[in-house]
């Protein structure tokens, strides 16, 4: 149980989280990061199973082309978690989201879903369970400055979500 978020710039992609490990019954900081830089052109966050999370963490990423980043991801990326996956001890059915940001010619935001490999394209999402609060908080929070937005937006789910708890990382692109 978590939340992290993304938004999405003409110069970069940023990403924020709350340090959450929950079961449902109990609630503990992490001392390690669901947001981390993959290489110089990808940033990653991860919802959901922390055992898929940090092995995609972990695993070597194929660098960014500078193609198009949707069939980058769909040709390149996609089979290289699947064939991590396929190393990873553990159980079949464990499934994370993924927030991916991008940067090329230009900057791009993907959310991910390890249960059938999806991408979409965002200017702005979150994901977790704290996703609501924290989508609803960035779409208040427009016009004010990325970082502010950010950090606002993880403080919301962590406030109103039993399931999220600070402090709140960053990593931009």
């Amino acid at each position: 149980m978590t939340v992290v978020a993304g938004i999405r710039t003409d110069e970069s992609v940023y990403l924020f989280a709350d340090s959450s490990a929950s079961d449902g019954d109990t609630i503990l900081s992490m001392a390690t990061p669901k947001i981390w830089k993959a290489n110089e052109s990808v940033i990653c966050g991860y919802a959901g199973s922390a055992g898929l999370g940090q092995l995609l963490q972990f695993m070597n990423w194929p660098k960014f082309d500078g193609s198009d980043p949707l069939r980058w991801m769909r040709v390149t990326l996609a089979p290289a978690f699947q064939e991590a996956r396929e190393k990873m001890a553990g159980k079949d059915d464990e499934e994370a989201s993924l927030l991916l940001g991008v940067k090329g010619k230009e900057t791009h935001l993907f959310e991910m879903e390890t249960s059938d490999y999806s991408f979409f394209p965002f200017e702005y999402t979150a994901i977790g369970t704290g996703a609501p609060l924290a989508i609803g908080s960035l779409y208040s929070t427009k016009h004010m400055d990325i970082m502010q937005r950010g950090v606002l937006c993880i403080e919301a789910a962590v406030e109103h979500s039993p399931s999220c708890k600070g402090p709140v990382s960053f990593q931009n692109l």
